[in-house]
C-alpha cells in the first residue's frame, strides 16, 4: 500500500494544472483487477498442462482466456480515451461542511461510458456515472473541509473496469478549481455594547447622503428610503441605501472587540457568527478587520465572509 501511495503521488506531481483536460493514451493507465490476475494465472496453468500432456482442448481454452484479457484491455481503454474534463465552479461553504467540486465530462465518441471518479485523499466512496454517447454530464465530487481559506481541488482519479471487470483503466487529472471556505460560525455569548456597537446615533435621514445601492425592503425603513419608481415599474418593494452618514447607525463588528489572547481563528469564527446574525435580523452592519472594512453594499454577506476566510492569507 505504501509503494502504491508513493507511486500515485509521483504520478500526480508530474501532472500540469489545467482548467480542461482531454485524456490521451499517455494519460491512461491499465492494470488487471484481482479477478483478472486470477484468470491470467488459471490460463497460464492450463497452458503449462497443455504443454505437458499435449491436449489441444487445453491449448484452445488457455488461448481463449488470454484473448479475453486482451479484449478487456482494449474495452477498458476505450472507456477513458478521448474523454474531455472541464472544471466547474464550487460554492463557498463553512469550515466543517462538505464542499462540492463540479467537473463536466464530455463524451465525443459514439459509445456510452461507465465511469467512477473520486478525489484523491477523500474518504468518500467513488461517484459512478453513465455517460451516453455524444453527451455531457456534470460530476459532483464531495470533500469535507476542515479549515478556512481557499481550498484547491485535489487531483481527480477517474477509472473504469467495464465491461468484464478483468482490467481496470484509470487516469489522474489536476483541474484548476478552488472553493472558498468560510470560518465556522461560533456563537458569541459576549455582549458588545448591548449587542450593538454603534457609530454615532440613529440612522440619518435618507437623501442627505450619497446613494449607494438598492436592497430588499427591511422593517423599519422609512418611506423616504423606499424606491417608489422601482415599486411602480416592477412591483418590487426595495429600499435605497446610502453611504456616509447613513452608515452611522450600523452595527460595527470589529476585530478589536476581542483581545489578541483569544487567538485568530476563534475571533474569526465569532465575527462570522455575528455577520450571520446581522443578516438574519436584517441589521445594517459594518465589518472591520485590520486593513479591511466591509460596509453596506450589494452582496455584503458574501463580501464579509470572504474577507474573514481570506484573513491573513498572502494577497
Amino acid at each position: 500500500m505504501r509503494f502504491r501511495s508513493r507511486l500515485r503521488t509521483w504520478l500526480i506531481r508530474r501532472l500540469p494544472l489545467s482548467a480542461q483536460w482531454t485524456l490521451r493514451h499517455q494519460r491512461v493507465y491499465l492494470l488487471p483487477t484481482s479477478f483478472g490476475w486470477m484468470l491470467l494465472g488459471v490460463a497460464l496453468a492450463i497452458w503449462v498442462g497443455a504443454l505437458n500432456y499435449a491436449v489441444s482442448l487445453a491449448y484452445a481454452l488457455s488461448f481463449w482466456v488470454i484473448g479475453l484479457l486482451l479484449v478487456s484491455v482494449l474495452m477498458a481503454y476505450r472507456q477513458l480515451a478521448g474523454l474531455t474534463l472541464q472544471a466547474g465552479t464550487a460554492e463557498p461553504v463553512f469550515a466543517g461542511e462538505i464542499a462540492r467540486f463540479s467537473v463536466r465530462l464530455d463524451n465525443p465518441s459514439a459509445w456510452a461510458r461507465t465511469l467512477q471518479g473520486h478525489l484523491v485523499g477523500s474518504t468518500d466512496r467513488a461517484v459512478s456515472v453513465v455517460l451516453p454517447a455524444r453527451s455531457s454530464v456534470w460530476l459532483s465530487l464531495p470533500l469535507v473541509t476542515d479549515k478556512r481559506g481557499l481550498l484547491a481541488m485535489p487531483a481527480l482519479a477517474l477509472g473504469s473496469d467495464v465491461p468484464f471487470g478483468l482490467v481496470r483503466a484509470f487516469a489522474y487529472v489536476r483541474l484548476r478549481e478552488q472553493v472558498l471556505v468560510y470560518p465556522a460560525p461560533r456563537r458569541d455569548a459576549v455582549s458588545h455594547g448591548q449587542g450593538a456597537h454603534r457609530e454615532g446615533g440613529a440612522l440619518s435621514a435618507a437623501g442627505e447622503d450619497e446613494f449607494s445601492h438598492l436592497a430588499a425592503y427591511r422593517d423599519g425603513d422609512t418611506p423616504r428610503q423606499i424606491a417608489w419608481k422601482v415599486l411602480a415599474r416592477r412591483d418590487v418593494l426595495a429600499s435605497k441605501r446610502f453611504t456616509g452618514m447613513a452608515a452611522a447607525g450600523c452595527r460595527v463588528l470589529d476585530w478589536y472587540d476581542y483581545p489578541p489572547a483569544e487567538g485568530t481563528e476563534p475571533r474569526l469564527s465569532w465575527l462570522a457568527w455575528r455577520v450571520l446574525e446581522c443578516e438574519r435580523e436584517h441589521q445594517c452592519y459594518r465589518l472591520r478587520l485590520p486593513g479591511v472594512e466591509v460596509g453596506p453594499q450589494p452582496h455584503q454577506r458574501e463580501q464579509a465572509l470572504a474577507a474573514l476566510a481570506r484573513f491573513g492569507a498572502p494577497s
